[in-house]
């Protein structure tokens, strides 16, 4: 009786480069950070998979996720701070350097930022890398639902789309309306 979804194999890729031919992302993030969807939400809520770039100098400002992610370093070097509760019931600072290859994960609620300024991100020559990582979510807050996505918001009915007509739209357990 109920819902069952099947994702697609749709990737968004390839990375998108800038005009040096260095990575970047497609959205903005935070600061000064982009962000490429790599793998859409089929539907608002399942998971997704994006790509995340960090120029140099970022030291970014210290953040939580409302679900666990992991992580893969593509490309670059920097810094993943977490801020922990120590035995003593303080918070410590845990640095941990990522270089690419390096698999990582992020507890869900857990504060933390990413740096490139650091030594660890440093290229020896006085500049800083950048650092590309691609992130699993298994959680989103976008996509598509059952009244709002593309075929139902553009097929029209006497000049007003089906989304806002509730008495023509299929039902669907497990799919909100």
């Amino acid at each position: 009786n109920s819902y069952k979804n099947r994702s697609m194999f749709t990737i968004g890729g390839p990375l998108e480069t800038d005009s040096n031919g260095e990575l970047t992302g497609a959205l903005p993030y935070i600061d000064g950070c982009t962000d490429t969807i790599l793998i859409h939400p089929q539907i608002q809520g399942t998971p997704c998979l994006n790509h995340l770039h960090f120029p140099p100098h970022i030291r970014q400002t210290r953040h939580t996720h409302p679900s666990g992610r992991v992580g893969i370093v593509v490309r670059g070097m920097g810094d993943c701070v977490l801020v922990e509760e120590g035995d003593d019931g303080r918070d410590m600072t845990v640095r941990i350097p990522l270089r690419p290859g390096m698999v990582f994960v992020i507890p869900k609620d857990a504060a933390h930022a990413f740096e490139t300024t650091t030594t660890m991100g440093n290229n020896g020559d006085g500049s800083c890398s950048t650092l590309d990582v691609v992130a699993f979510h298994p959680d989103s807050d976008y996509g598509p639902t059952g009244t709002d996505h593309p075929m139902v918001n553009r097929t029209m009915v006497g000049g007003v789309s089906a989304s806002l007509i509730p008495s023509i739209q299929t039902s669907m357990n497990g799919v909100d309306k």
